[in-house]
C-alpha cells in the first residue's frame, strides 16, 4: 500500500526548506511563505511581510542594518553577516493563474570566496605593475650593478697594484717591470677617478635615494649618519646593493635604515617592505662583495633571513663628526642633504 502525503506534510516540508521562498497572488497579496523568508523578511522590511509591493520597496531600500552589495544582481548582506541573493519571477499554479514567486538563496560562501578572489586580483595586478617598472627600469638594474661591480674591482686593483709596485721597487726589477707596474697604477687610478666624478658633487646617501626612485624603493633613512664622506660612500655603496636586491627579489618598495652612531663605531641596520625570504640568504657575487669592503674597512656584517631579512652593518667610526638631520621619519624638512 503507498502512503498517502497529506497537505500538512506538504506545508511542514515547505516550512523547513533550507531557502527562503514565498509566493504572491496576481493582485500581489502575500499567500504563501515559509518560516526562512518570514525571518528575512523581518529583517529586511522591519515588519511582517504582506504585499509584493512592501517586499520590492524594502528591496530597493533596505532596512535593519542590512547592506545592498550589488543592486544589478539583487545581492544583500545582512547584520549577521550572512548573504542572499533574491530573485523575484512570475510562475503559474496548477489552474494557471499567474502569481509571483520570491526566492532568496544563501550565497554567504561565495561572497567571501569573491572578495577574496577580488583581493586576490588587486594584489596580482600590484605586482604586475611592480613587475612592469622593474622591467621597464631593467637597464638601468644592470647599469646599477655593473657600476658597483666596476667599483669594487677597481678598489680591488688598486690594493693589488699598490702591493705589486712596492714589491717591484724594493726588488729592483729592471725599467720594463717598473714601467709595467706604472702602466697598471696610472689604469687604476684613471679609472677610480672617473668613477668618483660621476656623481662627485653630489651626497652619496642623496645620490643613493635618487637612484633608489628610478628602482621603484624609497629609501627612508632614519637615525644619525656618518658626515665623514668615505663612510657616507660606503653607506650608499650598502643601501644599493639592498635595495637592488630587495626590488628584484622581494618585490620591496620601501627600504629602512636606521642608523646609530655608538662609541668608536656606527651601527646600520637595514629592513624592507618585500616579500620575506623563504629559505635562509645564500650570499651572492654582491653581497660577499660588500662583506669584503665592509671588512675591509674594520667592520662586520650580519645577513638575517628569518623571519624577516635584516642587514646589520657595524663600522668603525674614524671621525667624530656625523650627521644628525634625520629623525625616525626620515630628512627633516630643510635638511635633505645637499
Amino acid at each position: 500500500m503507498i502512503p498517502r502525503i497529506s497537505r500538512n506534510a506538504v506545508k511542514e516540508g515547505f516550512d523547513t526548506l533550507p531557502a527562503a521562498i514565498c509566493y504572491f497572488d496576481r493582485n500581489g497579496l502575500l499567500r504563501l511563505i515559509n518560516h526562512r523568508m518570514q525571518e528575512i523578511a523581518a529583517v529586511l522590511c522591519g515588519r511582517d511581510l504582506q504585499t509584493l509591493t512592501d517586499l520590492e520597496q524594502a528591496l530597493r531600500s533596505p532596512g535593519g542594518g542590512v547592506r545592498l552589495r550589488d543592486e544589478a544582481a539583487r545581492i544583500y548582506e545582512f547584520p549577521d553577516g550572512t548573504v542572499y541573493h533574491f530573485t523575484v519571477r512570475p510562475v503559474q499554479d496548477k489552474y494557471g493563474i499567474p502569481c509571483t514567486e520570491v526566492m532568496a538563496t544563501d550565497v554567504t560562501q561565495l561572497a567571501t570566496l569573491h572578495v577574496a578572489l577580488q583581493q586576490e586580483n588587486e594584489r596580482l595586478a600590484d605586482a604586475n605593475r611592480r613587475a612592469k617598472r622593474l622591467y621597464d627600469n631593467m637597464p638601468d638594474i644592470v647599469r646599477e650593478e655593473e657600476i658597483l661591480k666596476m667599483k669594487m674591482r677597481v678598489h680591488d686593483d688598486i690594493g693589488h697594484t699598490l702591493l705589486a709596485a712596492r714589491r717591484a721597487l724594493r726588488h729592483e726589477h729592471d725599467l720594463a717591470r717598473l714601467r709595467s707596474e706604472a702602466a697598471k697604477w696610472e689604469s687604476s687610478i684613471s679609472l677610480l677617478c672617473r668613477a668618483r666624478q660621476e656623481n662627485a658633487a653630489e651626497d652619496p646617501l642623496s645620490y643613493m635615494q635618487r637612484r633608489a626612485a628610478v628602482l621603484g624603493a624609497a629609501v627612508q633613512l632614519r637615525g644619525a649618519y656618518p658626515a665623514a664622506r668615505a663612510t657616507r660612500e660606503l653607506y650608499a655603496l650598502i643601501l644599493r646593493e639592498c635595495t637592488s636586491n630587495g626590488v628584484r627579489h622581494a618585490g620591496a618598495t620601501e627600504l629602512y635604515a636606521d642608523s646609530e652612531h655608538q662609541p668608536q663605531a656606527w651601527h646600520l641596520c637595514i629592513t624592507n617592505n618585500g616579500a620575506p625570504p623563504k629559505a635562509e640568504i645564500k650570499e651572492g657575487g654582491g653581497l660577499s662583495s660588500l662583506r669584503r669592503r665592509i671588512e675591509k674597512a674594520g667592520g662586520t656584517i650580519t645577513v638575517h633571513s628569518l623571519p624577516v631579512f635584516v642587514l646589520e652593518v657595524t663600522l668603525p667610526d674614524k671621525e667624530s663628526t656625523y650627521d644628525t638631520r634625520y629623525d625616525r621619519r626620515g630628512p627633516k624638512a630643510g635638511t635633505e642633504p645637499a
